[in-house]
C-alpha cells in the first residue's frame, strides 16, 4: 500500500491511520483511577458518582487533546506524538530543550531520537519492503502505526507470521535502525501495494 497512489485501499488506509491516532490520543482501553469510584457520600449519591466520573474524564480528555495539539503547534519540527496514559499526556520529542515547555504545559515530556517525518518515512518503506516479499509475508502485516513511547514503528502482523517477519526485517533492515515492535494481528490479510 503506497500513501501516494490512489487506490480502493488509500481511504482505508488514511481512516484506520486516523482511528489508530485518535484512539493513542484518547487512552481508548485504559482504566479508570480506582480512587476515583469513592465516595464518602450517602448511597444515593454514590449511584450518580459513576456519570459524573464520566463527565469529568471525558472533560479531561477533551483538555489533555487540546493541550496536545498546542504541543504539536508550539514543538513544530520536535513535536514527535502525543498520547495518553494513566490520565496523563505525554508527548515525544527530538529535542531535550523543548522538555520544558512540555512540562510547563502539565505533560510529561520523552526525548527519541526519531522525528514524526522520520517515522512516517519508514513505514512507507516497510511498505514497499512488504510488497516485495513473496506471500505469506507480503499479506501479514495488517497495520503500521508510531509508537511514542518507544520513538520507533509498531507493526501489527499475523501471529502465525511475527516470528518469520521478525527475522526477514532483522536481515533486512528495510527502516533502518529505527525501532520495530511486533503485536499480533488478528486482521484482515491483504498484501501491499508497491
Amino acid at each position: 500500500m503506497n500513501f501516494n497512489a490512489r487506490t480502493s485501499r488509500t481511504p482505508l488506509a488514511l481512516a484506520s491511520t486516523a482511528l489508530m491516532a485518535s484512539l493513542l490520543l484518547t487512552g481508548c482501553g485504559q482504566g479508570t483511577d480506582p480512587d476515583a469510584s469513592t465516595s464518602s457520600g450517602s448511597e444515593s449519591s454514590n449511584a450518580t458518582q459513576p456519570s459524573e466520573n464520566k463527565s469529568e474524564s471525558a472533560v479531561d480528555q477533551d483538555a489533555l487533546l487540546e493541550t496536545n495539539d498546542q504541543l504539536s503547534m508550539q514543538l513544530g519540527d520536535a513535536y514527535v506524538q502525543g498520547w495518553i496514559k494513566d490520565g496523563k499526556l505525554h508527548v515525544s520529542t527530538t529535542n531535550e530543550d523543548k522538555l520544558s515547555a512540555i512540562k510547563e504545559a502539565g505533560a510529561e515530556g520523552h526525548v527519541v531520537q526519531y522525528s514524526n517525518k522520520e517515522l512516517r518515512s519508514a513505514i512507507r518503506k516497510i511498505m514497499k519492503w512488504q510488497a516485495q516479499q513473496p506471500n505469506p509475508v507480503r499479506s501479514s502485516i495488517h497495520a503500521y502505526s508510531l509508537n511514542p513511547e518507544t520513538g520507533g514503528i509498531t507493526l501489527s502482523v499475523d501471529k502465525s507470521q511475527i516470528d518469520a517477519i521478525t527475522k526477514l526485517i532483522e536481515k533486512d533492515k528495510p527502516m533502518g535502525d529505527i525501532p520495530v515492535d511486533f503485536k499480533p494481528s488478528g486482521g484482515i490479510a491483504s498484501p501491499a501495494n508497491s
